[in-house]
């Protein structure tokens, strides 16, 4: 019986967290793996949404929302000491609602102010 992606993520993730910070190169394989399999499932749920909703993105853009979504997922491991995903179907959904409701277009840059004044930028 094949696999589902919560079950081989959950083994991959193991490992991860095993080998994190005493083996880089285990860790950086590991953390690869999982952002794949992520990526795939993001693909699924991005690609699942267009055809319910009759949408049809420009390849470029659809490549931009399925990296964005897997990026939501991964980056927590690199910036969240301890970090760990019970089910990722559950995590990564937040990661596709994100991405796909997104404009980047729309977004604006932000500074906080203590950096523009450390800029010399606002008096």
């Amino acid at each position: 019986m094949e696999q589902t992606h919560n079950e081989r993520y959950d083994k991959l993730q193991t490992e991860y967290l095993k080998v994190k910070g005493k083996d880089k190169e285990k860790e950086d394989y590991f953390l690869s793996e999982m952002y794949l399999l992520c990526k795939e499932l993001q693909k699924n749920y991005i690609l699942d949404y267009c055809k319910k909703k009759g949408l049809r993105l420009r390849e470029e853009i659809l490549e931009d929302k399925i990296e964005d979504a897997t990026l939501f997922v991964i980056s927590k491991y690199l910036y969240k000491e301890n970090f760990k995903i019970d089910k990722l179907s559950a995590y990564a959904y937040f990661g596709f609602k994100k991405a796909m409701f997104r404009d980047k277009d729309q977004e604006m840059n932000t500074q906080s102010l203590d950096a523009l004044i450390e800029e010399g930028l606002w008096q």
